[in-house]
């Protein structure tokens, strides 16, 4: 299991090791990315930076989320219909998502190994579903 940074400290020292600047707009961003909820989008971020720092531009927050990204420390993932969320990437997992109620599920990575391997050998194609939720019911509303 990767175990990836859990707090702002650890994810702007990350930063820092890559030779980013770490500003107070920076610093916001990653305090309102792990506020809360483990799944969020850009605009909750950005409302939750807004309410404590106005000062800081959208366009920032959505250059901090592109630039954790790029160096592995969040993800984002399409959910369904709405904006991609964000998370981090301290647990890689697959998610799948109710079309009934909207339920997300994380879904261990290794669920889907098989289904990869097949596809590898049968079709030389190389299956990425982190990107990208799947659809189906949950255990409820089935």
């Amino acid at each position: 299991m990767n175990v990836g940074p859990r707090s702002p400290d650890e994810v702007l020292s990350l930063l820092r090791a890559r030779g980013d600047r770490v500003t107070t707009s920076r610093r916001a961003v990653v305090e309102a990315l792990l506020a809360g909820d483990h799944h969020v989008t850009a605009d909750e971020i950005a409302a939750r930076v807004a309410a404590d720092h106005p000062e800081v531009h959208r366009a920032t927050v959505y250059r901090t989320l592109d630039r954790l990204e790029e160096v592995g420390v969040v993800t984002h993932v399409h959910l369904g219909h709405g904006p991609s969320t964000f998370h981090l990437n301290d647990r890689p997992h697959h998610h799948a998502v109710c079309s009934s109620c909207g339920g997300v599920v994380e879904v261990p990575l290794a669920a889907l190994d098989g289904l990869a391997e097949r596809l590898r050998a049968d079709h030389g194609f190389e299956l990425s579903t982190q990107h990208f939720a799947l659809s189906g019911r949950c255990r409820t509303c089935a």
